[in-house]
């Protein structure tokens, strides 16, 4: 870590607390330096990402208590900048520096961000690496943010190795591979002096059905149990009012967790539903709710700003889902190849993608299926299909340009769970979402639509499915839009 990050880290760590702010009118953000950041990153901020200008709603509530130590519950809907803001406050937050027995410091991991797939992990670390690449003079990138993933290429020795010899101040990982290293080699983590731990679509990441648990308890379930487990035994203790100093069993707790060094905690997704918080608060010993704060976010999509339609799928042909309303016109990209629509379901998405994309869209396919075989039977469509990877995508200066014509990434729910991709105009999804179906289309819906720009939504499934996936859009309070081009 460079001469200069050290010195940042340190005039953050003297850093006075943000005094109150003035109360703003209705409507008006609060500027970044406003929120406690240091000017010289908000310089670095503004030069890497020009168009971000002010921060948003749940931005200007986050980023406040990233830099404090309460622990934090957040949900807010898809494509509000939850994961950017918890990215720009991580760095904000004071670098770890312990002391050894000799008198000496050594640097260790500051942040735990834990993230459900590899791409989402690759999108943090490329905010990360702009964000410092902007910053002058620019910091070391590896003793800044490193990535901790399956199939990254690196053997397991070498990012030991990375680990020992530069500690990051954020650790951004999957948990099976975060879980594999800490079997191999738990003092390459050093866990144990942790400041702050992140746990995004936390929903995802967590089982909580009992029979599940014990047959299988999970990665993150078990680093979680690791971390906290000094917190755990603190829940399990009786407070004795009379053999404390203490005034409250609050303020008693705080004391404690104060005394053993016990890391902040972030929970973020945006389908936290009541028994999977009540698991957290009553069961699961995570969670300090005497130091707790809950950042719930309005929806960030004005209605109609995404459209949702269904396309059915059946012997005769392909039709919109009975009950479709009229959508507002909006000028479609029209080309002389795109042909009659067939019958099966990805003939429709490929006859809907000619017809409306006008440069990225994304196909969310089941976890079954194998998206070597969808883009190769899609391309035999004429499609510019190609798997999703998140690096390239990235590589591609966030797909800011399109040489090749309109592209289709395919992926699965899995991979696709937080991603934020600008450009993406068109979701289509294949079939009605597994498992808890109305948690998922809210979290492939919120592909697109995001921070308030427009997108559509299009479900192509069987007769047979469409009444359930008209009960997903009732759920949210949606109707179908009449698809063009189809009966």
């Amino acid at each position: 870590m460079s001469g200069m990050y050290e010195a940042y880290a340190q005039a953050l760590a003297k850093r006075k607390p943000m005094e109150a702010q003035v109360p703003k009118a209705e409507g008006e953000r609060l500027s970044f330096p406003a929120l406690g950041l240091d000017a010289k990153f908000v310089r670095a901020l503004k030069t890497a990402f020009p168009d971000v200008q002010q921060p948003t709603e749940v931005q200007e509530r986050l980023i406040p208590e990233v830099l404090g130590k309460r622990d934090i519950l957040l949900k807010d809907a898809t494509g509000t900048g939850k994961s950017f803001g918890l990215v720009v406050g991580l760095l904000n937050k004071p670098r770890m520096v312990v002391h050894d027995e000799k008198g000496g410091k050594r640097r260790v991991v500051t942040t735990l961000f834990v993230v459900p797939h590899r791409d989402l992990a690759y999108q943090l670390f490329h905010w990360v690496e702009r964000l410092t690449g902007a910053l002058r003079p620019s910091p070391a990138l590896p003793s800044i943010a490193q990535i901790l993933v399956r199939g990254s290429g690196k053997t397991k020795e070498r990012v030991v190795g990375e680990l020992r010899e530069t500690p990051p101040h954020i650790l951004i990982c999957t948990p099976q591979a975060l879980m594999e290293v800490y079997r191999e080699d738990k003092e390459a983590l050093q866990l144990d002096t942790v400041s702050t731990v992140v746990v995004d679509e936390v929903d995802y990441l967590v089982e909580t059905d009992g029979r599940k648990v014990k047959k299988h308890a999970g990665p993150t379930r078990e680093i979680l149990d690791v971390i906290y487990r000094k917190r755990k035994e603190l829940c399990e203790k009786e407070y004795m009012a009379e053999e404390e100093q203490y005034e409250s069993v609050a303020e008693w707790r705080n004391a404690r967790e104060e005394e053993e060094g016990i890391p902040q905690l972030i929970v973020s997704s945006a389908t936290l539903r009541v028994h999977f918080k009540n698991h957290l608060f009553e069961e699961s010993g995570w969670l300090n709710s005497y130091n707790l704060v809950k950042i719930s976010g309005q929806k960030a999509v004005q209605p109609g700003k995404v459209q949702h339609s269904i396309l059915v799928v059946t012997e005769t042909g392909i039709r919109n889902v009975e009950g479709a309303v009229e959508g507002p016109r909006e000028e479609a990209v029209v080309r002389e190849r795109a042909e009659e629509a067939a019958e099966e379901s990805l003939e429709a998405i490929a006859t809907a993608f000619a017809l409306h994309v006008p440069s990225i869209a994304l196909l969310v396919i089941p976890s079954s299926a194998p998206v070597h075989r969808v883009v190769h039977e899609l391309r035999g469509l004429g499609v510019n299909a190609e798997g999703l990877d998140v690096r390239a995508y990235l590589a591609d200066g966030d797909a800011q340009t399109v040489q090749d014509g309109p592209r289709l990434l395919v992926g699965t729910v899995a991979t696709t769970r937080g991603l934020d991709m600008p450009e993406l105009s068109h979701v289509f999804v294949l079939g009605v979402p597994e498992g808890r179906a109305v948690d998922g289309y809210t979290h492939i819906a919120g592909r697109v639509g995001r921070f308030g720009r427009r997108g559509r939504v299009v479900s192509v499934v069987t007769a047979a499915e469409s009444r359930r996936m008209m009960r997903i859009l009732r759920a949210l309070g949606e109707r179908p839009v009449l698809f063009e081009h189809f009966d």
